[in-house]
């Protein structure tokens, strides 16, 4: 199995869970995939009682038999996912986890840079 960086995931592209992960919060995204394989991923959560928190990770991408797997460094952890390639402005991803039922969907939007 060999790792590919696949360029059509390279660049920024932003995204959001629309509150589907933890009730009462909702994530936004702006995702940085470098050509080297490794990303920064910048977050600001939205809370019910209106209070924002802003966090960050690093960490590496690739994919494997069409599937595609990011790393977090923060929490040594890597999630694995279905991907479609909806446009090549937007992918759609679903996580593989054979532990839920209801796999958390998503999906990236290019941002176009001038």
């Amino acid at each position: 199995m060999t790792k590919i960086i696949d360029l059509r995931f390279v660049g920024k592209w932003k995204g959001s869970d629309e509150g589907k992960v933890l009730p009462g919060q909702t994530n936004f995204w702006l995702m940085n995939r470098k050509s080297n394989g490794t990303f920064e991923i910048f977050f600001e959560t939205h809370y019910e009682n209106g209070t924002i928190e802003q966090s960050s990770e690093t960490g590496n991408w690739y994919v494997i038999d069409n599937v595609f797997y990011e790393y977090r460094e923060s929490d040594n952890h890597t999630d694995t996912y279905q991907f479609e390639f909806l446009s090549p402005q937007i992918i759609q991803y679903i996580e593989i986890d054979p532990n839920n039922q209801n796999p958390y969907m998503f999906k990236d939007y290019k941002l176009i840079e001038n």
